[in-house]
């Protein structure tokens, strides 16, 4: 917990710097202390990734940051002032229950955050991603290695930023450090509400109902929980501010959604509220055309580069949109294979090729666990919302988000169905049903109360998992250990030996034969699991190939005989 602790005062100290010299630059006025750390934590973002292109993201990559830091620190320090101020005001005016609550959900977040990952995906790519990024910076058809690898998330970009790789291997944090800050605008928006005046304050604030539910996220950098609690902020701002925006906000909400869309492709669709906001308020917001410009053209730019080099494809992995040919793209039957995969994940791995589509629908409703739970919830939820839409004030502004939500789902129901991919929406919505009933600040702070607490439950003592999954990777929740109290557990709960092989001049490390299929934890580089190799050199003929001698250099995949 102290390690992680002194990290995370390592991330609010460059979070904060980098997000006053963005404001600066994008000349935003008025921005709560929250936001701003979210938008150095984008600053940040963009600027690894640009220097991503060149070298690694390691040792000289912090000293530079470092130096940085430092003078920003020196530059704005009135500046810095302020915001300490406004931070320990903001604290201080919070009721004594409000208080408490938020110093236990710190106190929980960090011991979570000491414990081990839990989720599979940090161990098929998450580590890897991060580690290639720390060793190599953005590497050359880096796809053709591991499918996963083509995703190669900004939000990984980050946790290679702030993993401190030349010390330890066990820094994996920076999910722990969001959930803290973002808890504490929750907090506040639900400690200020006046009982049925600023109802989006409230409902804001009772995202923390879910917090059992992001506490998994935690201790892996999973670019999904960052969706799960900045979207709900967007949808704010965009129903608070819809009928009347100022530059000043309008600046925010563009810069957290094309973070959103940096850090995950799906939420693209948030693109159209802001749209919207602009069109609605196109006589105050276009004189400021070039920055919005300037700031979407060069996060699109930095996006399509990062795609291209990883896997040949400007919008991976759709291969439709095949505009540059490079010899490390990544073959255009392995990306349907990788898509295929993705999508049956949605329908818990089975096969519904044969099956027309309200077969396909009765399948994915019935769905064992915590899978099928969450569709039906989402589908009750779209079915009812309207009504519930119709009879607040803020109707035109919920009914745009509701179609939104659909719009989602069916773009998901041809890629990937699974319910995280959506559990944005189905908070979203059901706070909605809840603050159309519930508006009452006590039975507010009594519920979120109670979710905290329950969150707390599985950080020290061990559940099974068996009543909400079928994977077996993920049957138990890793608990908190007195040994955690100083020293976090490492960064994978991948227990194997790592051999290396060598397939047609091809030379890896694969971890053992009892590993998942596309298990790599954090083995030495390339690391891939041989049984994924060898299947797809048998299906496909595809064998992974080094560019060059230097692995700086990159991948390509090549044909090789068919094996008789």
């Amino acid at each position: 917990m102290l390690l992680i602790f002194l990290s995370w005062i390592y991330i609010f100290i460059t979070a904060k710097n980098l997000g006053i010299l963005f404001t600066k630059i994008l000349k935003i006025n008025r921005c709560n202390p929250v936001i701003l750390q979210v938008l150095g934590l984008f600053f940040y973002a963009v600027i690894s990734s640009f220097f991503a292109f060149f070298i690694r993201i390691h040792i000289e990559y912090y000293v530079f940051i470092l130096c940085l830091n430092i003078l920003l620190t020196y530059s704005y320090r009135e500046t810095i002032k302020t915001y300490w101020y406004i931070v320990l005001h903001a604290f201080k005016h919070l009721k004594i229950p409000y208080k408490i609550l938020y110093l236990f959900l710190f106190v929980i977040i960090l011991a979570q955050s000491s414990t081990m990952p839990y989720l599979i995906d940090n161990e098929t790519y998450y580590i890897q991603t991060i580690k290639w990024i720390n060793e190599f910076g953005y590497v050359k058809g880096l796809a053709n290695v591991h499918m996963f690898l083509g995703q190669n998330s900004s939000w990984h970009m980050l946790q290679a930023g702030f993993n401190f790789p030349f010390l330890s291997d066990f820094y994996n944090d920076l999910n722990g450090f969001l959930f803290v800050i973002f808890s504490f605008l929750a907090i506040e928006k639900l400690s200020h509400y006046s009982n049925r005046e600023n109802i989006q304050d409230f409902g804001l604030g009772l995202i923390l109902l879910f917090s059992l539910f992001f506490m998994q996220f935690i201790n892996a950098p999973s670019p999904d929980l960052i969706v799960f609690l900045i979207t709900p902020y967007i949808f704010y701002l965009f129903i608070t501010k819809y009928k009347n925006i100022s530059a000043n906000d309008f600046k925010i909400i563009l810069s957290l959604m094309l973070f959103l869309c940096l850090v995950k492709v799906t939420m693209v669709l948030l693109s159209v509220l802001v749209l919207i906001l602009f069109i609605k308020n196109y006589t105050i917001l276009k004189k400021d055309m070039w920055p919005y410009s300037f700031l979407s053209i060069t996060v699109l730019g930095l996006f399509i580069a990062k795609n291209t080099i990883i896997s040949g494809y400007v919008l991976y992995p759709i291969s439709q949109i095949d505009m540059v040919d490079f010899d490390w793209k990544a073959p255009k039957e392995l990306l349907e294979f990788y898509k295929l995969g993705t999508y049956l994940e949605g329908m818990s791995n089975m096969d519904v090729s044969q099956l027309d589509f309200f077969e396909k629908v009765k399948v994915w409703l019935t769905l064992p666990k915590l899978d099928g739970l969450f569709n039906k919830v989402f589908v009750v939820l779209l079915i009812i919302f309207p009504w519930i839409a119709y009879k607040n004030k803020d109707k035109s502004s919920l009914f745009i988000i509701y179609i939104l939500a659909i719009l989602q789902l069916v773009l998901l129901w041809f890629t990937s169905p699974q319910y995280r991919f959506f559990f944005v929406f189905v908070a979203f919505l059901a706070i909605q049903v809840i603050v159309t009933f519930i508006k009452n600040k006590k039975v507010g702070l009594y519920l979120v109360s109670m979710a905290i607490v329950l969150s707390a439950i599985p950080v020290f003592i061990t559940i099974n998992l068996n009543a909400f999954t079928n994977n077996n990777f993920a049957m138990a929740l890793n608990t908190f250990q007195l040994k955690n109290i100083i020293i976090p557990e490492k960064n994978t709960k991948t227990e194997t030996t790592y051999t290396k092989h060598i397939i047609d001049d091809f030379e890896f490390y694969s971890p053992s034969e009892d590993a998942f299929f596309w298990v790599t934890g954090n083995g030495d580089l390339p690391c891939v699991n041989k049984k994924q190799i060898d299947y797809i050199k048998y299906y496909y003929n595809y064998v992974p190939q080094k560019r060059t001698d230097n692995l700086k250099d990159g991948f390509k995949s090549i044909l090789v005989e068919k094996i008789p």
